[in-house]
């Protein structure tokens, strides 16, 4: 009887282990990637590095810290909707609606960034890393997931 104990039910503990060290090496060789190429980017345009949880060093000014905050929670909400409404039809939809509201706000940033920034080539930072970001992504989902795929384009016709 394998994965059932006799004595006790079903064995947990035979559960395949493979999957989750997939799920880890998607996520550390995608966060790997992903941090090294921002490094080489943000060393070859001479780009400085904005904090991650410093509100100041990521706005060109108050307008357009204003314009993201509504970016970020209408996004929230959007996402919210098209996730409820869409639900089995699986997480493509969804994503979709994620990738183009991000598209819009890093837009909107890279405009900002075009006409009021000191270095002018923060705008060329913000939209190249999004595209690659997300190519990096999706590699590292196909090498390492395989079932990615399957899964992620599930209900699209």
């Amino acid at each position: 009887m394998d994965g059932v104990n006799r004595m006790y039910g079903p064995d947990y503990s035979g559960m395949q282990t493979d999957v989750m060290w997939e799920v880890f090496g998607f996520l550390v060789v995608g966060s790997i990637a992903v941090f090294l190429v921002n490094w080489f980017l943000r060393r070859t345009l001479g780009v400085k590095r904005k904090r991650f949880f410093s509100p100041s060093s990521n706005y060109v000014n108050s307008q357009h810290q204003k314009v993201d905050a509504y970016f970020r929670w209408g996004g929230a909400a959007i996402f919210l909707l098209v996730f409820f409404f869409t639900y089995g039809q699986g997480p493509f939809i969804p994503f979709a609606v994620l990738v183009v509201i991000g598209i819009f706000q890093e837009g909107y940033t890279a405009y900002m960034e075009k006409t009021h920034s000191d270095n002018r080539n923060d705008f060329k930072f913000t939209l190249m890393q999004l595209p690659i970001a997300l190519t990096i992504i999706f590699i590292c989902a196909y090498i390492f997931l395989p079932d990615f795929g399957d899964v992620f384009f599930y209900g699209v016709d």
